[in-house]
């Protein structure tokens, strides 16, 4: 196994999930707790637009951030959008783009999410590109179809800005089995082989639990995991995050 030179990072999205006294009641009851922890993870939380500014004074101080699940890639008269300008304003670091439900919701396709990291990157901020394969189909045309997500999402940001990628499979969202780790592993040497950045960190998400961070880490040195289901408890939560620390450099 690679030796580790970072320490790993972790996310997680709410999507819709919880209301404003919901988001209050989880980072009161679940992250704070654990914010210290978290904190060397670099960990952040992408939450609806609205409930950013109220999560960025609850969170004040803890070393964990909020970040956005999505914005648009200019400023002016487009109504019900929110800029990448006014989250920077707001604060956020990390901004989502790319989600497979927005790809099938929306039908965002690659050059619209390549427009929204560029102008993300624009702002000072991280994209966070989510990629990954519709449907259940060989590691070796999982990672083709990876590859050229990520290098048609990244074409317009600039070479030495930092980008992370989340790697997705969508059939593994919201189930209770993610890839195999000999399939991640193919998809993330993939990547790094062709991907032609320095400057890029590649996360796996869909059904992380704990234990799925160890596996996958037997086959391939990633970079770490976005969590779902896992965020929400807080004892599922404390052991990926003993998991990702296990795996730090010694400080």
């Amino acid at each position: 196994m690679e030796e580790r030179t970072q320490t790993p990072l972790s996310l997680t999205s709410t999507k819709m999930n919880l209301g404003r006294a919901q988001t209050l009641n989880w980072l009161d009851q679940v992250i704070t707790p654990q914010a210290e922890a978290l904190a060397r993870l670099s960990f952040f939380a992408c939450l609806p637009h609205p409930l950013i500014p109220t999560a960025h004074d609850r969170l004040a101080g803890t070393g964990i951030a909020a970040g956005a699940q999505n914005c648009w890639h200019t400023g002016g008269a487009v109504t019900g959008e929110v800029s990448a300008s006014l989250l920077a304003e707001l604060g956020c670091r990390h901004v989502m783009l790319g989600h497979a439900e927005r790809r099938r919701l929306f039908r965002e396709d690659d050059d619209l999410i390549a427009r929204k990291a560029a102008s993300v990157a624009h702002e000072g901020m991280t994209p966070l590109v989510c990629v990954g394969e519709d449907s259940r189909v060989s590691a070796a045309e999982a990672a083709a179809h990876v590859t050229a997500q990520t290098h048609a999402a990244l074409t317009r940001v600039p070479p030495q800005h930092p980008a992370l990628v989340l790697y997705e499979p969508v059939w593994a969202i919201g189930s209770t089995q993610g890839a195999h780790p000999e399939h991640a592993a193919t998809v993330l040497k993939a990547l790094r082989a062709g991907v032609s950045r320095l400057n890029v960190r590649y996360l796996y998400g869909g059904a992380v639990t704990p234990g799925t961070y160890s596996a996958l880490r037997t086959t391939a040195p990633w970079d770490g995991v976005a969590l779902g289901r896992a965020a929400q408890d807080a004892g599922m939560l404390r052991e990926v995050v003993a998991e990702l620390l296990a795996d730090a450099p010694e400080e």
